[in-house]
């Protein structure tokens, strides 16, 4: 079966250039709410299907933890630190080397065809009580 290339819509450029001006990972709504500037008729439908899409297509990476999922325009292979207290999402350049469990699974016979290594634990300006966390103001992933 042959795929038709989709065409570039406006919508579709901006929702990717929302997703690609940003190292915070943004959730839909938060592509949403910048889309709206440029097109204020815009649906959340719309920016659901169209990050859908990007995905799809491979121009996006999907994020989906504890509810929420959240959009990366760095496709290459990279890890992440995520904060449990601000949501805050890093990515963390991924070593050349083989880590020691998947020397391990090799040894034992197995083919790793993806590694996704996730680290959790405080950022810097959680572990310092940040003023921004202190008085409740937003996530610094949404900033």
């Amino acid at each position: 079966m042959v795929r038709l290339a989709r065409r570039a819509t406006r919508q579709r450029r901006l929702i990717y250039e929302a997703v690609a001006s940003t190292d915070t990972h943004p959730t839909a709504e938060w592509v949403y709410a910048a889309v709206r500037r440029a097109i204020p008729r815009v649906s959340l439908g719309t920016v659901y299907r169209n990050l859908a899409l990007l995905v799809a297509e491979g121009r996006l990476k999907a994020w989906a933890r504890g509810g929420s999922t959240r959009y990366d325009a760095d496709v290459s292979a990279h890890d992440h630190f995520l904060c449990q207290a601000c949501g805050c999402l890093d990515d963390l350049e991924r070593s050349r080397e083989p880590l020691a469990a998947e020397k391990k699974l090799k040894a034992r016979g197995y083919v790793v065809t993806e590694r996704v290594l996730e680290f959790l634990g405080l950022c810097r300006e959680c572990r310092r009580g940040s003023k921004a966390r202190k008085t409740g103001g937003e996530k610094k992933w949404l900033r």
